[in-house]
């Protein structure tokens, strides 16, 4: 069972996908946050459609200093992040802002290269309205201003990332597509052996350093209870770490004193 809110030094916002507020949001993330008191939901400003993604930052960090406040935590406090599909993009996107805070960032489902749907919904609406109203939806799309600058920063933070994707990745294809191949990042697939064993013929140069067996769409990842239990034991490491790191006296003799996390 995991330990209380008062028990672990880190936080777990969650930051959903493009659409999922309210009911849904709930719907989709309780898998997780039922099993995580330390787990809050964070959202992206109007949907994650009508405003760029750049734009939904503050949004998100405003987000995540109320959830802080709501557990008791300083807005300061340690962070693992966990996204997915368009919440993913905007997890990493605030990891590199704030690479003090966020100890470490899940990426699931991630067009990290972009979704084509995506683009041609942007496009369509642009088309129909004569004005850009999709933009968070054209950030995704595939070679977009947004994906680009995020391509040439992740190296900053990889050796932080963990990025899980499935082979029934619905609105992302091809499916490797949500591949990050950066050194240091830890790539994790959720495929059947056959599948998998394909993968490996057919992407020898996308190798992964773990698998989950299974048939798993985009939708249902988050509440893959494997998925799940690689955060966890993430929040946990990490908090042991943090703990030791605290407790370990400083050269004077004396401990350290505790950092604030709320």
């Amino acid at each position: 069972m995991p330990n209380s809110v008062s028990a672990l030094p880190i936080a777990v916002p969650i930051v959903a996908g493009t659409a999922i507020k309210g009911l849904a949001a709930n719907v989709m993330m309780r898998g997780v946050m039922q099993r995580h008191p330390n787990a809050f939901l964070v959202t992206l400003q109007s949907f994650g459609v009508t405003l760029p993604l750049t734009r939904s930052q503050a949004h998100i960090a405003e987000d995540i200093r109320e959830g802080l406040a709501a557990q008791g935590r300083s807005p300061d406090c340690p962070l693992v992040l966990v996204g997915h599909s368009q919440g993913a993009l905007a997890a990493l996107r605030y990891a590199l802002d704030n690479p003090t805070q966020v100890r470490h960032v899940f990426s699931i489902g991630c067009p990290w290269h972009g979704s084509v749907s995506a683009g041609f919904v942007s496009k369509s609406a642009r088309r129909i309205t004569g004005r850009n109203f999709a933009a968070g939806l054209r950030d995704m799309a595939p070679n977009s201003e947004f994906l680009t600058q995020l391509h040439q920063d992740i190296p900053a933070v990889a050796d932080r990332v963990t990025n899980i994707y499935s082979t029934h990745e619905i609105f992302i294809r091809p499916y490797v597509s949500a591949h990050i191949n950066v050194p240091g990042v830890s790539n994790v697939l959720i495929a059947t052996e056959r599948e998998y064993a394909r993968h490996l013929r057919t992407f020898p140069d996308l190798d992964v350093d773990d698998v989950i067996h299974g048939r798993v769409t985009h939708a249902g990842e988050m509440n893959t209870p494997e998925v799940r239990s690689l955060v966890w034991r993430k929040v946990d490491d990490l908090s042991a770490s943090i703990r030791l790191n605290r407790a370990t006296p400083s050269r004077g003799g004396r401990s350290r004193p505790p950092a604030s996390t709320g």
